[in-house]
């Protein structure tokens, strides 16, 4: 059996890019996507190696078009940037999306039936202001689908969470050493990202990126994955596996987890043999596609006499995100196999409390654990270095010992300052609680507190124009909150549970 192999195309890779030394044009074939729905198919251009070979694996680019995205736009993008990859043993596609954008998750799906994808995940680029634009829109609307992005210029968008998605990806922004203002703005662009999470680089070109730049681009970021010699044939034998699923192909799949095999699925009670986990999956290959999951990083050790190799690698699927898959691999005769595989979530340390809690709660059929905390600015104030509250700031007071009265109030914290331990004086009172008074700059401390000592419990502090925010983020809550010295009346609930922290801002 032939395996997707990324060493096949890796030679073709590190030839030297005779089509851009002869001046030679790359062939731009356009082909047709049929859209459920849709008045017309989505077209798209592809540009193959040489000698293509449908059972090969290539590593694939998939690049968006400038200016006005039509077929026009699309053809001169090959021509100028992108279609001398064919030449380096490279698929290359871009499509002609003006006003078809939301046909893309499509097309990246047929592109994954279409052709045997080297190192599993697609390349990601696009060339001139808006064609960057759409990048990021794609490239975070499906993350999953690639393993780098490449930008020219060197945008980012900005005030964009969703950066985050793209954890793991290597993400690479071309700036021209003669466009200073492209090169001024990157410290910010970098910021950015790395704000996010992410370890971006930024690769200089003399003059404006060409073919023969990208070209060099692409294949250095290729070679940076691929691995040589015994643990090269074991990462072909891993993207053959994943190729199997997302293609449907069961006598593949099946031929590299043999029946003595065994798989271990995210679920605790997942454990098949390859024979057992055949008969599960069977359902899965009959419908087409089983399922797709896209290598982002692979790391492989052989054993002595390479005949036994160790694999880890993080991957990224459309709803379970990113996964780890672990296990073993074993050659027979001229064949690697997979002997375990081990599918599992990694779960963030800042997180995992809350996902204890869930699967405890959910085994014991019971609803899980939930923390509430009201947090308030201080009542009106009089004058003074350490004033008490005047007359309007007693009444607010009261006032927030009537809105709370329906809470069952387990503990209350108050600032070592006379306003803030007034403010919750009436509750506490009604109540019969005593306010524990932190220091007003133990923001962090007093955050820890509550989720440690008073979880599942109601929580009510009373905090200043200065600490309300800064609780508000030490609990986890990601949007940001400002506050005025005129807001008196503002009144924070915070509900902390497993899926984090959730903030409903009210008056009073």
């Amino acid at each position: 059996m032939k395996l997707c192999s990324p060493l096949a195309g890796l030679a073709l890779v590190l030839l030297a890019p005779m089509a851009l030394l002869r001046g030679q044009a790359p062939h731009v074939e356009f082909r047709e996507l049929p859209v459920p729905k849709a008045e017309a198919p989505l077209r798209y251009a592809v540009v193959l190696p040489p000698q293509f070979a449908a059972e090969r694996a290539y590593p694939l680019l998939f690049a968006m078009p400038a200016g006005a995205m039509d077929e026009a736009a699309v053809a001169a993008g090959m021509q100028r940037y992108w279609g001398a990859l064919g030449e380096r043993g490279w698929v290359v596609v871009s499509p002609v999306c003006a006003g078809r954008e939301h046909d893309l998750p499509l097309l990246l799906q047929h592109l994954r039936q279409t052709f045997c994808i080297a190192q599993g995940g697609m390349y990601l680029a696009g060339a001139e202001p808006a064609a960057v634009e759409a990048v990021w829109r794609i490239g975070l609307a499906q993350p999953q689908e690639f393993q780098s992005i490449t930008a020219w210029p060197a945008a980012v968008p900005e005030r964009e969470p969703a950066l985050a998605r793209l954890h793991g990806r290597r993400v690479a922004l071309l700036v021209a050493t003669s466009e200073r203002e492209a090169a001024a703005a990157t410290p910010r662009n970098l910021a950015r990202l790395r704000q996010a999470g992410l370890k971006p680089q930024v690769v200089a070109v003399a003059g404006e990126p060409d073919a023969a730049n990208f070209a060099e681009h692409f294949a250095a970021l290729f070679a940076e994955r691929t691995l040589a010699g015994a643990a090269g044939e074991v990462s072909a034998a891993l993207d053959a596996f994943h190729d199997a699923a997302a293609k449907g192909d069961e006598k593949k799949y099946f031929a590299l987890l043999p029946d003595d095999a065994v798989f271990l699925g995210t679920d605790g009670t997942e454990r098949w043999t390859g024979q057992e986990f055949r008969a599960f999956a069977l359902p899965y290959f009959e419908r087409g596609p089983a399922w797709t999951y896209v290598p982002i990083s692979r790391h492989v050790s052989m054993a002595a006499g390479e005949a036994l190799a160790w694999f880890d690698e993080m991957l990224d699927n459309e709803g379970y995100g990113e996964c780890r898959g672990s296990g073993v691999l074993e050659k027979r005769g001229d064949q690697w196999v997979v002997r375990q595989y081990n599918l599992s979530i990694p779960i963030p340390n800042d997180v995992a409390r809350g996902v204890v809690e869930r699967i405890r709660a959910f085994a014991e059929q019971r609803v899980p654990a939930c923390t509430t905390v009201v947090v308030v600015r201080h009542a009106e104030k009089g004058d003074g270095e350490d004033p008490d509250l005047n007359e309007i700031g007693k009444a607010r007071s009261e006032r927030l010992q009537r809105v709370l009265a329906s809470l069952s109030v387990n503990a209350v914290f108050a600032t070592d300052y006379r306003r803030t331990q007034a403010t919750v004086r009436p509750l506490c009172e009604s109540r019969k609680l005593t306010a524990e008074v932190l220091p007003a700059g133990k923001t962090k401390e007093l955050a820890g507190r509550v989720r440690k000592d008073h979880l599942g419990e109601v929580v009510v502090v009373a905090g200043h124009s200065n600490t309300v925010p800064a609780l508000l983020k030490e609990l986890g809550v990601i949007e940001p909150v400002t506050m005025k010295d005129e807001d008196y009346d503002c009144l924070f609930v915070v509900t902390l549970g497993v899926d984090g922290a959730r903030l409903l801002r009210l008056h009073y």
